[in-house]
């Protein structure tokens, strides 16, 4: 299993399981990291995101009390 170099491979990464306009629950954006061959846990991932790519490259939107993330921009 692989890991992540540094931030920004872990964010080009997590950008290139998106497609375009599609929005996507933090334990989806998981389990296709996993399927890549990356070791991530769900929760560490969510921090991730929430501290170093809110607002800057992800966009978050409640759905039935869930956070579903998009790319900005796309």
């Amino acid at each position: 299993m692989k890991k992540f170099g540094n931030t920004a491979h872990k964010i080009n990464e997590i950008l290139s399981v998106f497609k375009p306009g599609e929005k996507l629950k933090g334990r989806e954006i998981c389990r296709r990291l996993c399927d890549k061959g990356y070791r991530v846990t769900d929760a560490h991932l969510r921090m991730f995101i929430y501290y170093n790519m809110l607002y800057k490259h992800l966009e978050k939107e409640e759905i039935k009390g869930v956070n579903h993330y998009s790319i900005i921009g796309r």
